[in-house]
């Protein structure tokens, strides 16, 4: 059985996985992809639940910004991320997925996406994208183990998907990802243009594993006066206002 390693976008990272039985131990320059992705998947289910607090960094432009933020995680497809301003801590978004419905609120704009995520990739797969996955999974490779900050981490890399440059040719080429030898957590991820130049990067830090996380921390309610984007397929949204 083959095991895919999916990452969303702009700091919003699920993973869906499909676990096999693992071989004997290998040696790094012995493990292929998928040795890798399946012991990340095994590990992951391990953990089953983690806080961790983050930073992202973004050039366009000529001009760096950065974000900071917290999120937790449960398995196997639930996320929540609070996305500040590093300058004074002003809230920039939250991005909150129960594993059915995703939300991505801006409260500066007051307005929130909501992506039902069975309906999209169902319409993905029907209009031949395959998946509405932002990396092609279909592309990731092993690259080896290195050392970050002095912890072993899994290192691989992907492409984005065809359907992610339909939509802004400007997004990143390339994805690089750090994954953590010991608990299938990802440390850093770092993404690239096409010629190589380094657009961005996420760390993770502070993180806390084991953690019992309610299943109503991953449930969104958009304050009154939200104008609501219904997502619900590749194309343009529904509006409503809430």
């Amino acid at each position: 059985m083959r095991t895919r390693y999916t990452i969303f976008s702009y700091a919003v990272l699920m993973l869906l996985y499909n676990i096999a039985p693992l071989t004997p131990p290998l040696f790094a320059q012995d493990l292929t992809t998928n040795d890798v992705l399946e012991k990340i998947a095994r590990l992951a289910e391990a953990t089953g639940s983690y806080h961790a607090e983050f930073t992202v960094v973004t050039e366009k432009n000529g001009i760096s910004k950065t974000a900071i933020g917290q999120m937790k995680y449960k398995w196997p497809n639930k996320s929540w991320r609070e996305i500040k301003r590093q300058r004074d801590g002003a809230l920039m978004g939250l991005v909150i997925s129960n594993g059915t419905i995703k939300w991505n609120y801006i409260p500066s704009a007051q307005l929130a996406l909501k992506y039902d995520l069975g309906a999209i990739k169902k319409d993905a797969q029907e209009k031949g994208w395959g998946s509405a996955a932002e990396l092609d999974e279909a592309s990731l490779e092993y690259v080896g183990i290195e050392q970050l900050d002095g912890e072993s981490v899994y290192v691989l890399e992907g492409i984005s998907s065809d359907l992610l440059k339909h939509h802004d040719p400007d997004e990143p080429e390339k994805v690089r990802v750090y994954i953590g030898v010991e608990d299938g957590i990802i440390r850093k991820t770092v993404t690239y243009n096409a010629h190589g130049r380094e657009l961005g990067s996420q760390t993770f830090f502070n993180i806390q594993r084991d953690l019992s996380i309610a299943d109503k921390d991953f449930e969104f309610s958009p304050p009154e006066g939200t104008k609501i984007y219904e997502m619900k397929d590749i194309g343009s949204p529904q509006i409503s206002s809430h």
